[in-house]
């Protein structure tokens, strides 16, 4: 398999399961507290953010194409935000992993709505999470489009689809449930490493446009990985490192020495 359908594929996964958990948690609250008229509003919520969705996709496209003639550094900068919102989003993972967390801040995002009987608030709440979830999809999916090739892109989508819906209806009709801790961790791994890939690639085009300097070092060049022999692409690659060193420290060890 192709690094870009690898990529490819992680992406709409984990993106479009998160959404799916997201629905799935708040389904599963609901019926807990009694409050299953509801759902009506939950399904209004998702299938609205998935229509913007595709509104802010086809606006994205128009951008990159009115700024076609500074492509490198379009390039550039997006692959470079996309890095950074992945590795928020890698973190944010690592710090849901435990099952008793990923609930409270399911309960924490619907309680005050439901207490209030706030439909309209429990519409947003539902539809800024989904909403989400489709927005870092646009932005990955444009960041790695610049990188690779469309045909390998699309095959990784397409599968990452067909695996998300067979679990996703596993999920909603038959209530199968995921270990929470390893999905967590298994794909916030892959998000540190596109992370990583976006940044060298990010910088790696700003510097051929002269907006870096370049400082070659004498380190191997692994391209696949976004690892180049330049300072200028190393050095955030391991600031990114440290940070994800003292995320996973905060959350799997710290408490524990308390």
């Amino acid at each position: 398999m192709s690094t870009a359908f690898i990529s490819s594929f992680t992406i709409i996964f984990r993106e479009s399961l998160e959404a799916v958990l997201i629905v799935a948690a708040i389904y599963g609250y609901l019926n807990q507290i009694g409050e299953t008229s509801a759902k009506k509003i939950i399904n209004y919520a998702w299938i609205a953010s998935l229509a913007v969705g595709g509104l802010t996709f086809i606006g994205a496209n128009y951008l990159f194409n009115l700024t076609a003639e500074h492509a490198e550094i379009v390039e550039g900068v997006t692959s470079i935000i996309a890095s950074l919102v992945l590795f928020q989003v890698g973190v944010w993972f690592v710090s849901k992993a435990e099952a008793n967390k990923w609930k409270q801040y399911i309960e924490s995002k619907i309680k005050c709505a439901i207490s209030k009987r706030d439909l309209l608030t429990l519409f947003l709440v539902v539809f800024f999470a989904v909403y989400r979830e489709v927005f870092e999809t646009i932005l990955f999916y444009e960041a790695l489009l610049l990188q690779f090739d469309s045909e390998s892109i699309s095959m990784g989508f397409i599968a990452g689809v067909f695996v998300v819906s067979i679990i996703s209806y596993l999920i909603l009709k038959m209530s199968v449930t995921l270990n929470l801790r390893y999905y967590f961790l298994g794909t916030s791994a892959m998000l540190f490493i596109l992370s990583i890939s976006f940044m060298g690639y990010g910088i790696t085009e700003l510097q051929e446009v002269g907006i870096f300097d370049t400082t070659l070092i004498s380190i191997p060049k692994i391209t696949i990985l976004g690892i180049y022999p330049t300072m200028e692409t190393l050095i955030p690659q391991l600031i990114l490192l440290g940070l994800l060193s003292l995320s996973v420290y905060k959350a799997f060890f710290k408490r524990d020495a308390v």
